[in-house]
C-alpha cells in the first residue's frame, strides 16, 4: 500500500472522533473538513479550545440529524399556514447551543437596532491594518462611528442609496454602490424601488481595493447577501466575523435553496454562530453574527 494511503487510513483510525486534537495541540472537526484552529484570527485569542471541543461534538451530533430536522420544520411551518416564518432558524442553526463570546465580550456596535451589529471581542482588533467592511448603511452610520471609535482599523461602506456622512469619520471611506445581484429582482418584495442604480460585484469591490482579506464583514443588503457569500466562497475570501442580516420575504424557492447553501458552506468553511435575532418587524427576516474558528 502506497506510503500517503497508509499515513491516511493511520489517521482516520487515529482520530476516530469526529472533533479532535491534533499534535500541535491544535482542534479539528469533520464539520470543516480540512481546517484547523484558526490560530491567526485575532478574535479566538481568548478561546479555549477545550471548551469548544465540548460544543462542537454537539453540534456534530445536531449536523447528522439534518434530513430529520428538515422534514420536522417543514411540516410545521406547513401546517401553521405559512405563518411561523421563525421557523427558518431551526433549519441553519442548533437555537439552544450558541457559542460564547469569552469575558462577556459580545456587544451592539451602533445604537440602532436596525443598522447596529453584535460583534465579539472587538478590542482585539489593536492595530491599523485591520479592514472592516460595512454593505449597506441606509443614510445612518452609527455602526461605523463606534468601530471608529473602538479601533484603529480602516473602514469601507458601499451603499447606492445613501448619501456620505454629513460629518465625517475617521478613516471610514464611503462609495456611493451597491452590491450587484441579477437574481434580486426576482426576490426583493419592492421590486419597483429597486431602478437602475450604480452597483458592482463584491469580488470586484476587492479587486479594486485590492483587499485579499477583512477582519469584520457586516452587511444589510436586502437579499443581496446572497451574491456577496458567493463571491466570498469562489474567491476563498474569508472575513474573521460576519454580521448580516438574511432574508426570506416571499417564502420562496430561490430564498429556500439560496439561504440552505449559504448555511452548509458556512459550517464546511469554518464558521460557527454567536447570536441570531429575528426582526421585529418581520421575523422571515433574522440577524446573525458568525466568527470563523477553522482555517
Amino acid at each position: 500500500m502506497p506510503v500517503l494511503q497508509t499515513c491516511n487510513r493511520y489517521r482516520k483510525i487515529l482520530h476516530s472522533s469526529p472533533v479532535y486534537f491534533d499534535s500541535n495541540e491544535l482542534l479539528h472537526t469533520e464539520l470543516s473538513p480540512q481546517l484547523k484552529w484558526c490560530v491567526k484570527n485575532p478574535f479566538l485569542n481568548d478561546y479555549n479550545q477545550k471548551e469548544v471541543y465540548d460544543i462542537e461534538l454537539k453540534w456534530f451530533e445536531w449536523k447528522e440529524n439534518e434530513m430529520t430536522r428538515t422534514y420536522d420544520v417543514l411540516l410545521e411551518y406547513a401546517q401553521s399556514d405559512g405563518t411561523a416564518v421563525h421557523l427558518i432558524t431551526k433549519l441553519f442553526y442548533p437555537i439552544n447551543m450558541s457559542l460564547t463570546c469569552p469575558n462577556n465580550e459580545l456587544k451592539r456596535y451602533g445604537s440602532s437596532l436596525d443598522t447596529g451589529k453584535l460583534l465579539c471581542d472587538i478590542k482585539q482588533l489593536k492595530n491599523d491594518s485591520c479592514i472592516i467592511y460595512s454593505l449597506g448603511s441606509n443614510n445612518e452610520f452609527d455602526f461605523e462611528k463606534s468601530l471608529a471609535e473602538q479601533t484603529h482599523c480602516q473602514i469601507y461602506t458601499f451603499d447606492c442609496t445613501s448619501l456620505p456622512p454629513k460629518i465625517p469619520i475617521h478613516r471610514l471611506t464611503f462609495k456611493k454602490i451597491c452590491l450587484e445581484n441579477g437574481i434580486q429582482q426576482y426576490m426583493y418584495p419592492n421590486q419597483s424601488s429597486l431602478g437602475t442604480k450604480p452597483s458592482k460585484r463584491f469580488e470586484q469591490i476587492l479587486l479594486d481595493n485590492k483587499h485579499e482579506m477583512l477582519h469584520v464583514l457586516k452587511m444589510d443588503i436586502e437579499a443581496s447577501e446572497y451574491s456577496v457569500f458567493a463571491d466570498l466562497f469562489k474567491n476563498k475570501i474569508f472575513p474573521y466575523q460576519i454580521a448580516f442580516e438574511s432574508h426570506w420575504w416571499h417564502r420562496d424557492i430561490y430564498h429556500a435553496m439560496l439561504q440552505q447553501q449559504v448555511f452548509n458552506q458556512l459550517w464546511k468553511t469554518g464558521y460557527r454562530f454567536l447570536q441570531y435575532a429575528h426582526n421585529p418587524g418581520d421575523q422571515a427576516c433574522v440577524e446573525w453574527t458568525l466568527i470563523r474558528l477553522y482555517c
